[in-house]
């Protein structure tokens, strides 16, 4: 299938922002298809829920009519806004929920979103499968990584690779390092590796807004180090290099139809 690739930048809205924007399009848009104004059901599924993030759980939890959270780990059983908590790595909650679906038990989703979950995937396209298993012939879904091109996203995959991943954050920021933190491994997590890996996975269509808010990357760095992030992106928006920006926000589109209403594909580097 064509994969359709458009970015924008967009200094100007932060990412969770952008986020709750695009959940609140993709409800739009399932009523829409449904001829209504809102839903008889939207179902949403966030994939490496873990506990929650105030930022935008609370969001997907207002619209959805039944919101399911899966992570591997033990944190998802504390999630507070999901309706259903499940204990489980994304692969194998595909299968059964695809087991579900075909015995009648289960219904598929509109919206899968994983949020900070590419980078720690080894396998990215794996991933990709999973969520594109789970959703219905016209689902969408939204993820959220650090861009592999930019200086944080390059540390990061050098610092794993070296395993000083934790030694480096246990000095930066100590008192999260034990409570909030997983094995990095910033595999493909660029604008063409997303395009690719959304095409091995099968989706029809991928659209990728970036974003570059010094305020992600700031609390990573020393006091007086923390104006660099700010003249990062001024320099960036400045010379319009956009495949430097800090977060890729991908939508991907699993059916052809899906690709309805879209803005005009461009890309802008």
């Amino acid at each position: 299938m064509a994969i359709v690739v458009s970015t924008n930048f967009e200094p100007a809205m932060n990412q969770y922002e952008t986020l709750q924007a695009m959940g609140e399009q993709a409800y739009a848009r399932s009523a829409a298809l449904g001829g209504t104004n809102a839903p008889d059901a939207f179902r949403v599924v966030d994939i490496g829920a873990g506990r929650g993030a105030a930022e935008y759980s609370p969001v997907f939890a207002d619209l959805a009519t039944h919101y399911v959270g899966v992570d591997l780990d033990d944190d998802i059983l504390n999630n507070p806004w999901v309706d259903e908590q499940v204990h489980s790595s994304a692969e194998d909650f595909a299968r059964s929920h695809q087991r579900a679906v075909a015995d009648g038990t289960a219904e598929p989703f509109d919206l899968a979103t994983a949020i900070y979950v590419w980078e720690h995937h080894r396998e990215p396209v794996k991933l990709l499968r999973a969520i594109h298993a789970v959703l219905g012939d016209d689902g969408q879904a939204i993820l959220i990584t650090p861009n592999g091109l930019h200086p944080f996203g390059l540390a990061s995959k050098a610092l794993a690779k070296l395993d000083l991943t934790d030694a480096v954050l246990r000095r930066l920021r100590p008192d999260e390092i034990d409570d909030y933190h997983f094995h990095v491994e910033a595999t493909r997590n660029t604008i063409w590796g997303v395009r690719k890996c959304a095409g091995e996975a099968g989706f029809a269509g991928v659209d990728i807004d970036l974003h570059d808010d010094p305020g992600v990357f700031q609390p990573y760095l020393p006091e007086r180090w923390r104006g660099l992030p700010v003249a990062y992106s001024k320099a960036i928006a400045a010379t319009r290099l956009r495949a430097l920006s800090g977060t890729l926000i991908i939508t991907l589109q699993k059916g052809e139809s899906s690709s309805a209403g879209w803005r005009k594909p461009t890309i802008q580097l």
